[in-house]
């Protein structure tokens, strides 16, 4: 009889134990417990938000780095990435993750009342960078950035500047920055900066309507190649390689300027260790690889990769940068 009553005993343990396991919550689980993750493009098809999600996408994909996992983009627009934020913030789902850019410092400082800021949210990672140019005519009296410049700070209305599509963005704030640097007068300055559309402000430079501008050195470059403009300089930390060696950075022309307009990755802002090292592993992989290179390449966009930490580390040190600018340039809301 005890045997009998010491076997039952045993068997409602284990039944109690089998219990507890089917009973187990999904936060129990290793991550990820869904079977899809997404990346949000917090703007329409086709943008550099939308082309670089669906580039890591691919690379994710075709190289099978989610074990399983199905990696898929979406398009949420609005409010220059703050839509999509403020829905992951909501949401707190860490299978969510959307593309961002240095919209995340502005557009609470440019007077978006809703727009969320590097404390609300989880820096995921950062992936690629576009240096910017200074370019003026082909026939312009300028020579370099120092010449620029200097005219600037004789007459800040000597020298038309252009920016697209309009202020706020990092073509502007590159060029209060450089004009900072060489010691203008910022806030004079600005009011004497006009505003145009992308397509339109290179064709502007070269006819003459517009005497300079701050914008993708890429996007400019193949007119200098073409012989239609001239570029003064890049915000680069170091000069390109190849056909526009020839072409100085701002600083090594005496003007203390590094300014990278960066796209990356954030999440919501309760996402747990766990969760940030398995989205870290993913992705370091995927830049690793020979495919997301040769990406970066015909797109010609910069390696800018930085992981959860280093990305924090960035966002730290620059958030400051562009609060005193955008308060000094008068933009500040």
């Amino acid at each position: 009889m005890k045997k009998m009553i010491g076997l039952v005993a045993t068997m409602i343990a284990l039944m109690g134990v089998m219990t507890g396991c089917g009973e187990k919550t999904e936060k129990d689980l290793s991550f990820p417990q869904k079977k899809t993750v997404e990346i949000i493009a917090p703007a329409s098809p086709g943008g550099g938000w939308d082309s670089t999600a669906r580039a890591l996408q691919k690379v994710i994909k075709n190289n099978k780095l989610a074990d399983g996992v199905n990696v898929v983009v979406t398009n949420q627009p609005g409010g220059s990435g703050s839509v999509a934020w403020n829905g992951l913030i909501s949401g707190k789902d860490s299978h969510k993750v959307s593309m961002d850019s240095s919209y995340i410092y502005l557009n609470k400082m440019l007077g978006m009342e809703d727009a969320p800021t590097i404390h609300d949210v989880t820096p995921i990672a950062t992936l690629t960078n576009e240096w910017i140019g200074v370019f003026v005519a082909k026939d312009s009296p300028y020579n370099s950035i120092t010449e620029l410049f200097e005219a600037v700070k004789l007459d800040p209305q000597s020298v038309q500047f252009v920016v697209a599509p309009g202020k706020g963005n990092d073509d502007h704030l590159a060029t209060l920055t450089t004009a900072k640097a060489y010691g203008v007068d910022v806030a004079e300055f600005d009011k004497t900066i006009a505003a145009t559309s992308t397509s339109e402000i290179l064709t502007g430079i070269m006819g003459g309507f517009y005497d300079a501008c701050f914008t993708g050195a890429l996007e400019g470059l193949e007119f200098v190649k073409a012989g239609q403009m001239k570029c003064l300089g890049i915000t680069a930390d170091k000069r390109y390689e190849g056909e526009f060696s020839n072409i100085p950075t701002i600083k090594e022309q005496g003007v203390n300027v590094v300014f990278p307009h960066w796209r990356g990755i954030l999440a919501s802002p309760d996402m747990t260790a766990e969760e940030i090292a398995w989205w870290d592993d993913l992705i370091s992989r995927a830049v690793a690889t020979d495919e997301w290179k040769e990406i970066l390449a015909n797109n010609e966009w910069v390696d800018y990769y930085r992981n959860s930490a280093e990305t924090k580390e960035m966002w730290e040190k620059e958030f400051p940068i562009y609060e005193e600018l955008a308060e000094t340039s008068g933009l500040k809301r």
